[in-house]
């Protein structure tokens, strides 16, 4: 796109030498889309402020001249209720880290734009805003540093810009207009405002003289509206996008680029981008050229520092694809003239209706009443007497003609229509519900009425975040650290200003801000609390969100108790854990006496072990002494077979190996029983943790068992 007329010139920017051809051929070539916008805003404005005579104006109607003051404004409500809901439920202004990002920063970044919210009325402009977007359907917000007080680094502050102070891209469809190509905005300011506004300019400003009607070309300003003073100088701001070269960080290993900013080096370790090097890039970027009448103050980059858009659109209806160019921008008044001139219109011919009939009279022939003064008196106990030769039809009281009630149907009719078109249920926005109702019920009512309005409020919400990224880069590059310590009362983080963090690890976001959504959120703890069944929420966190008095007070006694009654508890749990450890003792004492009896026993199984041994020694001698026996048997038995016989002293032999036999068969049943009593006594040494396993005992031992 460009500026001139043929031939075009592309490359050539405004100067003092071809500055006024330069708005002459912007103001020409985009004027007349423009001046659809600025008749059609125009026109919703005076519907909304009231004002009969351009009403009747403009639908062609001429009351009678004593009723053409009269106006009745209905369409005023619609817009006070939406906008009056959007105070009512304000958001503020929050930033979160985005995955893996520094949570510091990010909160030092909200402590910061909340304090200056706070300080310079932010969201009270914005809510003007709203306001004034609903009425005429669009109007432009800038954040800009006001150095008034601040004469060395600025205050931050937002102004903004109504309908007919600026002259846009007609042809920008990005609703944060980001690939409009211009922005042209103009303002009346004295001489000597002038003088303080341009220190450097005041041998050229000295000359100049307040001639509106010539440079001013925004006719729909109202200082346009008063040719008579004519000490007002134009001034106009004109944005522009460029081309221009910057220098950025590149990484080759991800091939990206990042905004340069100082102290690159700490980016490069956030991210971890050992290869970062500046190199210089063509970009687009958006200058500004501030023209005073006709002479040149300013032409050069944005004077805060970044190269973005400097201007966050406010919108209702904005639908930059529709080829007429009076409906591409469309207030909410828009869609309720009709009604309310209908409304005015019927309420306005019925009283004509009502003042042009005869409401009260008396009806008589000439000398039927005889006290005809009685006849203009009101009040009671006046009494008409009728004359000799008349009749009482003769004298009859004139009863007043009433409106149709189809004409005040028709008006009840208009008046409905109003809301029914701004989109606003009266039942369920006005509070008159059954008093049965409860206010949850009331309140879902309300928030389902909503839908209708949603695209409304995300649209606002959509500026609010774009107000906070414009905020944020103002601070960002144009305050020093010394003056973000002094905001926030501590030493900016390591990534304060890094440009790298502030694109890619910060997400702008709105937060609850407002009286009623603080109540609601302490009503949500109250009914998490209620529905775990124990308390989540301390009180002393519930009562700082409830919008009541004496807080000051409330809280610290409520802190007391929960210390209080965290004392109590902690005492408690010192009881339970002492009463918990001497049973732990306990245990420990009769474990303890356990593995004692399971050593004791052990001991005993060693001692038996070792009997048993001894036993087994003796059993031995015993078998050798029984062999020696037998030999000497032996001896005994050859002389008893030669003396008695054969037979006889073998039956006696085996009457003496079945006693040993026997005998044997009983010593292996208690050397098992012995050895089974002493495994089971290792076992329970072992589990007892009181001894070695009987791999690690003795060999003897082992050959024993």
């Amino acid at each position: 796109m460009t500026f001139y007329y043929p031939p075009w010139n592309n490359a050539l920017e405004p100067n003092q030498g071809n500055v006024r051809q330069w708005l002459d051929n912007l103001y020409s070539k985009f004027q007349p889309i423009e001046q659809a916008r600025w008749n059609q805003s125009n026109i919703d404005t005076l519907f909304y402020s009231g004002s009969q005579t351009y009403v009747n104006r403009y639908f062609n109607f001429s009351p009678t001249s004593s009723t053409n003051q009269y106006y009745f404004n209905i369409v005023q409500q619609p817009v006070n209720m939406i906008t009056g809901y959007q105070r009512q439920h304000r958001k503020s202004i929050v930033y979160t880290p985005t995955e893996g990002s520094d949570p510091q920063t990010t909160d030092q970044y909200t402590q910061l734009i909340t304090h200056i919210c706070n300080k310079e009325a932010i969201h009270e402009q914005f809510s003007r805003a709203c306001e004034q977007a609903a009425i005429t359907g669009m109007v432009l917000l800038q954040p800009y540093l006001d150095y008034q007080d601040d004469p060395a680094q600025g205050s931050l502050k937002l102004k903004l810009w109504e309908y007919n102070s600026f002259l846009v891209d007609p042809y920008a469809r990005d609703y944060s207009f980001s690939d409009a190509q211009f922005v042209w905005c103009q303002e009346y300011i004295s001489k000597k405002e002038a003088e303080e506004r341009f220190p450097d300019k005041i041998e050229a400003i000295a000359p100049m003289a307040g001639t509106p009607q010539r440079y001013g070309s925004f006719y729909f300003l109202p200082e346009n509206y008063n040719m008579a003073r004519n000490d007002l100088m134009v001034l106009s701001y004109v944005w522009y996008k460029w081309k221009s070269k910057r220098k950025k960080l590149y990484s080759h290993s991800k091939n990206q680029f990042f905004d340069f900013a100082q102290g690159a080096d700490i980016d490069s370790i956030l991210y971890n981008i050992p290869d970062m090097e500046v190199v210089e890039v063509e970009l687009p970027v958006w200058k500004l050229a501030t023209v005073l009448n006709d002479q040149l103050m300013f032409q050069g980059d944005n004077p805060l520092g970044f190269d973005g858009c400097p201007f966050i659109p406010v919108l209702w209806n904005y639908e930059p694809h529709n080829n007429y160019y009076d409906l591409r921008c469309r207030g909410l008044i828009r869609t309720m003239r009709d009604a309310q001139f209908l409304f005015n219109w019927k309420v306005i011919t019925n009283n004509d209706i009502a003042a042009a009939t005869i409401n009260a009279g008396w009806k008589r022939k000439v000398g039927a009443v005889a006290n005809e003064d009685n006849l203009k008196k009101s009040g009671q106990g006046w009494d008409i007497i009728v004359n000799d030769g008349f009749e009482m039809t003769d004298v009859e009281k004139i009863i007043p003609s009433a409106v149709p009630q189809s004409d005040l149907a028709l008006a009840d009719q208009m008046m409905n229509l109003m809301y029914q078109t701004s989109g606003i249920n009266l039942e369920n926005w006005s509070g008159q519900q059954d008093k049965q109702t409860s206010a949850l019920t009331a309140m879902i009512k309300q928030a389902a009425n909503l839908t209708v309005l949603q695209k409304y409020f995300d649209q606002w919400d959509y500026s609010l975040k774009l107000v906070g990224d414009k905020l944020l880069q103002i601070v960002l590059n144009n305050w020093n650290a010394e003056k973000v310590k002094l905001l926030i009362g501590s030493d900016p983080s390591p990534f304060f200003y890094s440009k790298i963090f502030a694109k890619y690890g910060v997400l702008v976001e709105e937060g609850e801000l407002t009286p009623t959504q603080s109540n609601m959120q302490a009503q949500q703890m109250i009914d998490i609390n209620a529905a775990f069944g124990r308390e989540v929420f301390p009180p002393s966190m519930i009562v700082p969100k409830l919008n009541i008095t004496g807080k000051g007070e409330i809280i610290p006694f409520l802190q007391q108790q929960e210390q209080q009654a965290a004392a109590v508890q902690g005492e408690a749990q010192n009881i339970q854990h002492a009463f918990e450890e001497a049973k732990l003792k306990e245990l420990m004492s009769k474990a303890a006496a356990n593995l004692a009896t399971a050593r004791e026993r052990h001991g005993r199984a060693e001692a038996d072990i070792g009997l048993f041994e001894e036993r087994l020694s003796e059993i031995t001698h015993n078998r050798a002494m029984a062999t020696k026996a037998k030999m000497e048997a032996l001896e005994k038995m050859v002389d008893v077979i030669a003396k008695y016989g054969e037979i006889e002293t073998m039956l006696k032999m085996n009457q003496i190996e079945n006693f040993e036999y026997n005998q044997e068969q009983k010593e292996d049943v208690e050397k098992v029983d012995a050895k089974r009593t002493a495994l089971a006594n290792e076992f329970v040494s072992q589990i007892m943790g009181g001894q070695q396993p009987r791999q690690n005992m003795p060999l003897q031992q082992q050959k024993a068992g």
